[in-house]
């Protein structure tokens, strides 16, 4: 039985786990749908209700092979934790990550997974080439779909296999973090994104404060890592969380020592490992990503619901910005977006909250990411997306017997 990360989403169905390229083709090529899993860090049902699952994480080829140019050909299902070690041994490092380095980067890509940087675009972006298994099982190369369509697929177009990416020479990073009024965050947010390499902030519900990360190169000597105090705070605002229900008093009071107990942070470190971290507490979640222009307001309004509607709420909003792109499906097509993601813990009830904040998302024009929850259907994201009904062609072309289809993406791209 197949099961993601957060719980939220399973599958009785049993799992192949071809070991070579030609078995895989020969798996594709069988008349039933199928879909591939990789660390199962989406949360969206993309994969419940295929006949068939492929797990690629046998698969034989290369991690990482030659650099050159600062491009780099790897195993599309290799997890990018064990790709930022490969190339840091060759000298090398992704340009950016997300804060979670445990998905294959075949799902990261497919799903236009990002990390922070008004300069910096999302993984898929840095895609220059790649290798998928199609339908037929035949090999199929950026000769047969176009680039700006097979950066961003989600698994529909064929099961990616190898990808070309660019790279950089590895390189440190000086990680600081420091507690920041709300009202600060949200009137310096652009201002942080234009004066810092990454920038992100997170608001504590019921606290009126956030924690503000920056990233910025550094030659500084590496020092020793923080303590990840990620488990003990999430503990921590649960237990304030629960207090609450007794006493709002005894809520504020946790709350307030738990702020009073926050720590800055300064340390200096190799890219991959000052960027990611491991995440314990596991949770569901929901993120759009915004026009910039947008943001502030639907930010507020986000803040002002949450504290009056959901007392249940103890998981920050995480707030980042992303480079634009050209890929058909990106979320950052077109110009730089801010994202928005909403949490809450994995057993427990999402559906009021997300349900409650995600028509501000909507209004304001907001794109969701691909491997986060949502709602949305085709006639949705076929106005949100200009190339929308182009890449639909482009599937129904490449797999018109719906081999990669489930009833949960016949919805988003079907009309």
């Amino acid at each position: 039985m197949w099961t993601n990360w957060a719980g939220n989403q399973s599958a009785s169905t049993k799992l192949t786990r071809p070991a070579t390229l030609t078995a895989l083709q020969s798996a594709v090529s069988e008349s039933q749908n199928l879909r591939v899993v990789g660390a199962g860090h989406s949360f969206t049902p993309i994969v419940a209700g295929a006949d068939r699952i492929l797990d690629l994480s046998n698969l034989q080829m290369p991690t990482v092979g030659p650099i050159e140019g600062g491009q780099v050909w790897v195993n599309a299902n290799a997890r990018l934790r064990d790709l930022s070690l490969a190339l840091a041994q060759h000298g090398f490092a992704f340009r950016n990550l997300g804060d979670i380095n445990a998905q294959s980067l075949a799902g990261a890509v497919s799903t236009a997974t990002h990390g922070t940087g008004q300069e910096l675009p999302s993984i898929a972006a840095e895609l220059t080439a790649a290798k998928l298994v199609g339908a037929a099982g035949d090999v199929l190369t950026i000769s047969d779909i176009p680039l700006d369509m097979a950066q961003v697929t989600l698994g529909l177009l064929g099961v990616l296999t190898e990808a070309c990416i660019k790279v950089v020479p590895k390189f440190n990073l000086r990680r600081q973090v420091r507690l920041a009024a709300l009202q600060d965050s949200l009137d310096m947010m652009h201002q942080n994104w234009t004066e810092n390499r990454n920038f992100e902030f997170f608001y504590i519900p019921f606290t009126g404060a956030t924690v503000e990360i920056r990233h910025a190169l550094s030659d500084a000597p590496e020092t020793n890592a923080p303590r990840d105090l990620d488990m003990i705070a999430i503990k921590v605002l649960r237990l304030a969380r629960n207090a609450g229900r007794l006493s709002p008093r005894l809520r504020a009071m946790l709350l307030k020592l738990l702020i009073l107990a926050q720590s800055e942070e300064d340390y200096v470190g190799e890219s991959w490992r000052v960027l990611c971290s491991d995440r314990h507490a596991r949770f569901k979640e929901m993120e759009y990503h915004l026009p910039p222009d947008a943001a502030g307001d639907v930010l507020a309004e986000v803040f002002r619901l949450l504290e009056r509607d959901h007392k249940d709420i103890y998981f920050p909003v995480e707030v980042r910005q992303t480079a634009g792109d050209t890929a058909c499906l990106s979320p950052f097509q077109g110009g730089p977006r801010i994202s928005v993601a909403i949490h809450t813990d994995a057993h427990e009830d999402h559906r009021k909250y997300f349900n409650s904040m995600e028509p501000l998302f909507v209004e304001a024009g907001g794109r969701p990411h691909w491997g986060k929850m949502h709602s949305l259907t085709y006639s949705d994201l076929s106005r949100l997306y200009p190339d929308f009904d182009r890449f639909c062609a482009a599937r129904e072309r490449l797999d018109p017997t719906g081999k990669f289809l489930t009833p949960a993406l016949s919805r988003l791209f079907q009309p």
